[in-house]
């Protein structure tokens, strides 16, 4: 007994050690790797190359063997500091976070391995116009379906946030679904809206907290709703797609959305020119939208074979009996893409997800309403021209 407590007793002792030693070391490497307390040197030679939103900083470095990092404090507005750094192997520094194009101040300080700063370096800027007044200056809102239509161009592709809301006529304030973008221009819709007078409001932000003054416009929605697509009919055109494998066009409008369905429409495979099928709406209207749903091939999977993948739109209320374009109006010219980015063969859940979705086409508000609408297809899947898929839709006015 006596034996065993004394190995109990030394295996206590050297995990004592063993844990001491261990912090002793932790205690260096989470310590400053130098323990000087010699002040360093300045930056010197700074230039300013001003940016939007704040600056672009090119300095010399002091020659302090210990230094570690360069470090820039300001205001990004009143109250509200935000600090930036630079390693040493970089004598440049950006600054930003403003929303103003007044003259601001910077200060610099080389700082040591030992957390030891120098004598500040004060360096003044003068910001260009930020990327959320940039995106809200080019802010254009119109009436859309379902809600208001706003396209903006964001030159910075900054990351921003704008936030739409409703003032009600007794000032209440309503929040809709922000949009986030880092794109370098915008076209969306609000859909969800009533077909009344509103008075819409927008807002851009980003993410140092910033935001623009808010843009009202009074707006009247178009009222929309998806055609009935049982009024639908082939209207074959000469010069449109062939029908292949026993199947026909009007299987883009029977109702059957299960993917891997079959028999479904298909048009004849190793043609060499774009193809082309036509549509007889059955009624006359503004058109706001089209939504294709492909066709799954190869165990589930859908960016494959004759999937529409770059296409265009086209519309008229008087086709010409020679089959061609003369009078037909391009209502769009999409390209599918892939959420994921992966090359053909391979598809996530967000991919499946996309296509299980329907693969939208947004139409610009405020065009002539149409009766005949034109699927021309200039690339599949496979870099051919033919055309398989499920079903569509087709969104417009409702009278």
């Amino acid at each position: 007994m006596e034996k065993n407590l004394k190995k109990l007793q030394s295996g206590i002792i050297l995990l004592l050690v063993v844990l001491t030693t261990f912090g002793c070391k932790n205690d260096i490497l989470n310590g400053p790797i130098e323990n000087s307390a010699e002040k360093p040197g300045t930056v010197s030679n700074v230039t300013v190359e001003n940016k939007s939103g704040g600056a672009l900083l090119t300095y010399t470095l002091p020659t302090n063997e210990g230094l570690s990092y360069i470090k820039a404090v300001y205001e990004i507005r009143p109250g509200v500091k935000r600090e930036v750094v630079s390693s040493y192997y970089t004598s440049q520094l950006l600054i930003d976070g403003y929303n103003s194009t007044n003259e601001q101040q910077i200060t610099l300080y080389a700082v040591t391995k030992s957390e030891v700063m120098s004598d500040p370096v004060i360096v003044k800027i003068k910001p260009l116009k930020s990327a959320i007044q940039l995106v809200y200056e080019s802010l254009n809102i119109i009436a859309g379906f379902g809600g208001p239509n706003l396209k903006f161009t964001n030159p910075n592709r900054a990351a921003v946030i704008i936030a739409p809301i409703i003032k009600a006529d007794n000032g209440s304030i309503k929040a809709l679904d922000k949009i986030y973008t880092q794109t370098l221009s915008g076209n969306s819709t609000l859909r969800g809206q009533e077909s009344v007078a509103t008075n819409f409001g927008f807002v851009v932000m980003d993410r140092f907290g910033n935001h623009t003054d808010t843009l009202y416009k009074n707006i009247t929605p178009y009222s929309e709703g998806m055609l009935d697509k049982s009024k639908f009919a082939a209207y074959n055109l000469p010069g449109d797609a062939t029908m292949a494998y026993g199947t026909f066009l009007s299987y883009f409008w029977d109702g059957a959305y299960a993917p891997a369905y079959w028999p479904r429409a298909f048009t004849l495979e190793g043609v060499t020119t774009p193809q082309t099928i036509t549509i007889d709406l059955g009624v006359t209207r503004a058109l706001s939208r089209f939504i294709f749903f492909p066709r799954t091939e190869s165990g589930n999977k859908f960016y494959v074979r004759a999937n529409l993948r770059d296409f265009e739109i086209w519309a008229t209320n008087n086709p010409p009996a020679d089959g061609s374009y003369t009078g037909w109006t391009k209502l769009a010219t999409q390209s599918v893409v892939k959420p994921s980015g992966l090359p053909s063969g391979t598809e996530t859940a967000e991919d499946l997800a996309y296509a299980l979705a329907g693969w939208p086409t947004e139409f610009e508000p405020g065009l002539p309403a149409f009766r005949y609408l034109r699927i021309k297809s200039t690339r599949n899947w496979e870099n051919t021209y033919a055309i398989m898929g499920t079903q569509i839709e087709v969104y417009g006015s409702k009278n």
